[in-house]
């Protein structure tokens, strides 16, 4: 069966590209950017462009359908909420051409990706999560101000949502202040018709847990340590190394909430360990490919492969071995990461960044043994093209800020 992956963009789903291209599976690649780096991999047989699913959610669905009629019986591999949500709620594709491992229920599924009704479930089954409040109206917000120590987190409940056609992507923010918290409170309500959660913020070393599981049971795990996130305050993890499932408690505590839900798939559990008590507090879930997926890969768990195996039928016997101390970067994402200590205006630096010179130093010198996320002397051309999409995109950025301050004036 030919594999079809999306977000070709995405340097996990160019490392899933590479794991099933070199086993011989016919890969198939997609992207809604032409300079997307998986688009060129040499284990791409075929490339497609789709329009943006942010931009317009009918016809990402509708040109994913040709694309599954065209080449027949495929599985599905798909490495983002903005991709996956629309085509999991679209029966026709998921019931007919496209294979794709989704839990039994859809309600769990739903929980997976809203992050009030994970955090929820994680305090009815056990599982530690950060001061949470879940506020209903402003008058909600009023009631808690006397309660709150700032910086305060501000987390919208789902990363993408949809109006119509079109979606927005959606970050955690932080405020410093009573009146930036109605503001900002204020602003998510009127974007996505829902409060985000306020949280404590919690400073400590960020982790998570992989998993591949069949309906709650765990097939294959992986858990790592992010050593540098894209930014001090956090996100997309850019250098990170795998360790034990037992560092921590992280894997009972993952494992716990992956059966909860019955999960069926790829997910995972993302936590922070508060350097105060040294407990794992959830932050949120994936329940789907994650960004650090080249570090799962290069300690030995195949997780496209295992999935692509599971998608078609096959038995695939549970084996939660992986090469613990294995360290992978992604150099690009890292250089940012530098930049933004180096020149960010940020109220956070006092407690969250580390010195000029210490990230100066950390970026030169990479941990021993350190392995790339995207080149790859077998199939340098991704690399290329990672460079070229990326001084695209700003250049194109750049220039709609320079126009809009020109109109502006």
């Amino acid at each position: 069966m030919t594999a079809l992956l999306l977000d070709a963009h995405l340097k996990s789903s160019l490392a899933a590209i590479r794991s099933l291209g070199r086993r011989g599976i016919p890969v198939i690649a997609g992207s809604f950017r032409r300079t997307a780096m998986g688009l060129h991999s040499r284990y791409v047989r075929e490339s497609f462009l789709y329009p943006s699913p942010l931009e317009n959610r009918r016809g990402f669905i509708e040109a994913i359908n040709r694309c599954s009629c065209r080449f027949g019986k495929t599985v599905l591999l798909v490495f983002s909420d903005a991709t996956l949500l629309p085509l999991a709620r679209d029966e026709n594709l998921l019931a007919g051409q496209a294979a794709y491992v989704l839990p039994p229920s859809r309600d769990c599924f739903e929980i997976a990706f809203d992050k009030a009704s994970t955090l929820k479930l994680a305090q009815k089954i056990g599982v530690e999560i950060p001061v949470t409040y879940f506020c209903a109206s402003e008058s909600d917000v009023a009631h808690i101000l006397p309660e709150l120590t700032y910086p305060v987190v501000i987390k919208p409940r789902r990363s993408v949502s949809w109006r119509g056609d079109t979606g927005t992507h959606r970050t955690t923010s932080f405020v410093f202040s009573a009146e930036q918290l109605k503001t900002k409170c204020a602003s998510v309500l009127s974007k996505s018709g829902e409060f985000p959660l306020i949280q404590k913020y919690i400073l400590g070393e960020e982790a998570g847990v992989e998993y591949l599981c069949d309906k709650g049971t765990v097939l294959a795990a992986c858990a790592h340590r992010r050593i540098r996130s894209l930014s001090p305050e956090g996100g997309p993890s850019v250098v990170k190394q795998t360790v034990p499932l037992s560092y921590q408690g992280l894997g009972e505590r993952a494992e716990r909430l992956v059966a909860a839900l019955r999960w069926s798939g790829p997910i995972m559990v993302e936590f922070k360990i508060d350097r105060a008590s040294g407990v794992p507090m959830l932050m949120e879930t994936n329940g789907r490919f994650w960004g650090s997926l080249p570090l799962a890969i290069a300690a030995g768990v195949d997780f496209p492969y295992l999935l692509y195996r599971l998608a078609r039928g096959e038995h695939v016997t549970p084996n939660l071995q992986y090469q613990e101390g294995v360290v992978t970067r992604h150099l690009m994402a890292d250089f940012k990461n530098l930049l933004w200590v180096l020149f960010k205006n940020d109220p956070l630096r006092p407690i969250a960044y580390p010195t000029r010179m210490r990230a100066i130093r950390d970026f030169i010198f990479a941990p021993k043994g350190c392995k790339p996320d995207v080149r790859d002397l077998r199939d340098m051309r991704p690399a290329l093209a990672e460079i070229i999409d990326t001084v695209t995109r700003v250049t194109a950025r750049k220039a709609r800020e320079f126009w809009a301050a020109r109109v502006r004036r």
